[in-house]
């Protein structure tokens, strides 16, 4: 009957202390919690040297992001920068190919013309952390920001959101539900390619340790080891293991209950069939 509930609030949304909409619902049963999430924190960097003598330019490539590079003069000040907004400086001889890609390229030279560009290859991502499958659906979250979702193979979906055109997060789903938080809005992607999305239901970022209560009564515990955040849920159901958030956020649920936990503390909870409440603290 609760996975009933859950199916048919698809694209319905809520009136509470916050607006919800259920962009799909999943249809996981009772019971299932997420397995601790990837350890990377999906973003690689390095630093090369530029074709300006004495000078250095600082490469990051980002799941959530895409490649940027930073022109760094002899005492490290930014001359300039190129990413997915501006991939090419010419002025300053900088230039990005393929810069939301699984293999980016930075291209620099110290002259216009004819000069040639010399090529430097980003350092790569974790497969878990590079968009690949096929595109098979595009959901738009409002009026500015839409995900798309790909499917690698079964058991395993992944999501790229973006706002004003920019790539801002990045979801991998392999085996476990993945989720992104961004501004108000929270995103789950399930290993089925399911989503569910809402917006408010949240702490601030590095709320107090301790105990939540979500809105059927549900407690998390937020935790805190060696400097990364973890939440432990209990439900009817019983108490699940306690996840972390090493660089990417998790996500614990049962049938009717979901919690994400993002990489700065903040805790973000929904209940299927109540109004969106933020987690109440109870104390430690």
């Amino acid at each position: 009957m609760r996975t009933a509930l859950r199916t048919a609030l698809a694209l319905v949304a809520l009136v509470g202390t916050a607006t919800a909409s259920v962009a799909t619902a999943t249809a996981a049963g009772a019971a299932t919690a997420a397995a601790s999430p990837t350890s990377s924190s999906c973003v690689a960097t390095k630093t090369v040297p530029s074709v300006f003598g004495g000078w250095k330019v600082k490469l990051v490539n980002s799941a959530d992001r895409g490649a940027s590079a930073k022109l760094l003069d002899a005492r490290g000040r930014v001359v300039s920068v190129v990413d997915q907004s501006r991939p090419l400086d010419s002025a300053n001889g900088l230039r990005i190919t393929g810069v939301l890609s699984a293999k980016p390229v930075l291209g620099q030279r110290s002259e216009g013309g004819p000069t040639p560009w010399k090529s430097t290859a980003f350092p790569l991502l974790s497969a878990d952390c590079t968009q690949s499958g096929r595109l098979v659906r595009t959901l738009r979250l409002d009026s500015r920001t839409v995900a798309q979702i790909f499917k690698v193979s079964a058991g395993h979906y992944q999501a790229r959101v973006y706002q004003g055109g920019l790539l801002v997060r990045f979801v991998d789903a392999h085996g476990r539900a993945g989720a992104a938080l961004f501004g108000s809005r929270t995103l789950v992607l399930n290993p089925d390619g399911t989503t569910v999305t809402w917006t408010g239901a949240k702490t601030a970022a590095a709320p107090r340790l301790g105990r939540y209560k979500l809105a059927n009564g549900a407690v998390v515990k937020l935790v805190k080891r060696s400097g990364v955040y973890g939440a432990q849920l209990t439900t009817g159901h019983g108490t699940f293991p306690v996840t972390y958030a090493k660089g990417r956020p998790s996500v614990q649920q049962d049938d009717v209950t979901l919690v994400v936990l993002g990489v700065d503390g903040t805790l973000s909870g929904y209940v299927y069939g109540r109004p969106l409440r933020a987690p109440l603290y109870l104390g430690a």
